[in-house]
């Protein structure tokens, strides 16, 4: 029996080296990608900043937006633009716009809530 389990872990054993081994150029690829992944997750953020850029402006010209909110707001994300546009033309990183974002509409909504009740 502990020869049979001798055995099974050396098989095992092999079997796990053989897999990384013909596994590793595959890793490889993988870890450069997300290295060089940082543009491309750059230039989502700016076009969706752009995306909420468009919004805010229909929004301002239906009637939805304040004109304190809108130019406030507006402010506010082409600043967070031409950031994230410096990073992707410099190749380098911008700051955490998303996280930003996220709080600064968080906020708004709060207060919109806090008008309407």
């Amino acid at each position: 029996m502990s020869e049979t389990l001798a055995a099974l872990v050396t098989l095992f054993g092999i079997t796990a080296l053989v897999l990384a081994y013909i596994f590793q150029p595959l890793r490889k690829a993988w870890v450069d990608r997300n290295a060089s992944s940082a543009r491309p997750a750059l230039q989502i953020q700016y076009e969706r900043v752009l995306g909420i850029l468009r919004d805010l402006e229909t929004d301002w010209r239906t009637g939805k937006l304040p004109d304190e909110d809108y130019y406030e707001l507006r402010r506010r994300y082409l600043e967070e633009g031409a950031t994230l546009l410096r990073a992707i033309q410099e190749g380098g990183e911008a700051v955490d716009w998303k996280a930003r974002v996220e709080a600064a509409v968080q906020a708004r909504r709060a207060q919109l809530r806090r008008k309407s009740a």
